[in-house]
């Protein structure tokens, strides 16, 4: 069975799946743990955009039960290059931006599929599609998690981005603006995790995205501080990214090598105390 799902801005998703199970949730973002609302400059900015305040989104789908099928917590920054005319030459530049703390999101969850995607004007549509499959060989080694359920994994699969350049705020002397679409790597897998545990991560991880050919970077999103469960009601136990994993490798290993530095000082002092003692014993 077909299911095509209307999604914002006149985009269309398609569930290509026997017997889908398709929700539509629509909503706005919980209340942000720290937000900024950006004024439209009357000017273009003379200085490098500054590091924008991040927006950390909570977001829940439900199916037409009314059973949780999606849950995420992330915060998201984007950097898209765009040509620019400045004094009367063409010029790359780069802008950079977060999520706006007034933003919409919208879902469509198979058992096997779910596409989940924010919207904010003028224009903005982030969406990613995550899917369950059956994977060969192995996932991440985790501290906590050390088997993997019947070989069974979700991942992100894909990204599209849609932006407007048209929007000034972050687009400033854009050339030739207007909407602009940018994809990530269609053999790319992102986030793999068994099923029924949940992608942490707070370190971040940045996903280039490129034009419809695939062949030229043009941005890319950086998710951090991340918690994801797509196909569950609720959080499984954790997965933990590997990043995050090597971080906390890293105060156990500086503590084990500053204790063994101590003792290995201990040792050399105790020699050379024996040994000058030995020597005074002689000279007597």
């Amino acid at each position: 069975m077909l299911a095509v799902i209307p999604v914002l801005y006149g985009q269309d998703i398609a569930l290509d799946e026997a017997n889908v199970d398709e929700v539509m949730a629509t909503g706005t973002m919980e209340p942000p743990m720290s937000s900024v609302t950006h004024g439209h400059p009357t000017t273009a900015p003379k200085h490098p955009t500054p590091t924008p305040t991040l927006s950390k989104g909570n977001y829940t789908l439900k199916g037409h039960d009314g059973k949780v099928c999606f849950r995420a917590i992330f915060e998201t920054t984007f950097n898209v290059m765009y040509m620019a005319k400045e004094s009367g030459k063409t010029v790359m530049k780069t802008a950079m931006f977060g999520l706006p703390s007034q933003h919409a999101y919208q879902g469509a969850c198979s058992s096997k599929m779910i596409h989940f995607w924010i919207t904010w004007k003028p224009g903005y549509i982030f969406n990613m599609t995550f899917i369950e499959k059956s994977v060969n060989g192995t996932i991440q080694p985790n501290s906590e998690i050390e088997e993997m359920k019947e070989n069974q994994a979700w991942e992100l699969e894909s990204i599209k981005f849609t932006y407007n350049t048209n929007d000034k705020t972050h687009f400033p002397n854009a050339e030739k603006p207007g909407m602009k679409n940018v994809y990530s790597n269609s053999t790319a897998m992102y986030f793999r995790t068994p099923v029924n545990e949940s992608y942490t991560c707070v370190s971040k991880s940045t996903i280039p995205l490129f034009d419809m050919a695939g062949s030229k970077m043009m941005a890319n999103v950086t998710i951090s501080k991340a918690k994801i469960q797509p196909f569950a009601q609720n959080y499984g136990a954790e997965f933990t990214c590997a990043s995050d994993l090597a971080k906390n490798n890293v105060v156990p290993i500086a503590v084990g090598a500053a204790l063994a530095g101590l003792l290995l000082i201990v040792i050399v002092a105790y020699f050379i105390g024996r040994r000058n003692a030995r020597a005074g014993y002689e000279s007597v």
